[in-house]
This record gives C-alpha cells, sequence and structure tokens, in this order.
C-alpha cells in the first residue's frame, strides 16, 4: 500500500496518494528551496508542484514522498 511518508497516512493506489500531496497533505515542507535537490522557487506553490511532478521521474523525490 502506498503511504505518505510525511503524514504516514496509506492509500489504496498511487493515484490517491498523488491527490492527497497536492491538496491536503499538511506536512510539506513550507519553503520555496527543495528538501532534496536544492532548487529555490519563486513560491511555495512551485516547490510543492516541483517535489510532486519530480517524484514521477526521480527516485531521490519519489523516496521522500512515498513509502511502499
Amino acid at each position: 500500500m502506498p503511504t505518505c511518508r510525511l503524514c504516514g497516512k496509506t492509500f489504496d493506489t498511487m493515484s490517491e496518494l498523488y491527490i492527497h500531496l497536492r491538496s491536503e497533505c499538511g506536512k510539506i515542507p513550507r519553503t520555496r528551496k527543495c528538501p532534496v535537490c536544492g532548487g529555490r522557487y519563486r513560491s511555495i506553490r512551485f516547490m510543492k508542484l516541483h517535489l510532486i511532478n519530480e517524484a514521477l521521474v526521480d527516485g531521490r523525490h519519489m523516496s521522500y514522498l512515498i513509502s511502499t
């Protein structure tokens, strides 16, 4: 079962987990700097989108957000 590493909530599918990360997980860092790669963004919203999108293609970002 996919689990949000930040808050511990579990989900039936990866889709549900990504929806959770995009809209309701309050544990994503409120900073403009990515905690994984150090990239800096204009807003917290852009950093959050970066973190979620990179998790789809990059193992480092994936392991920061998701434990299976």
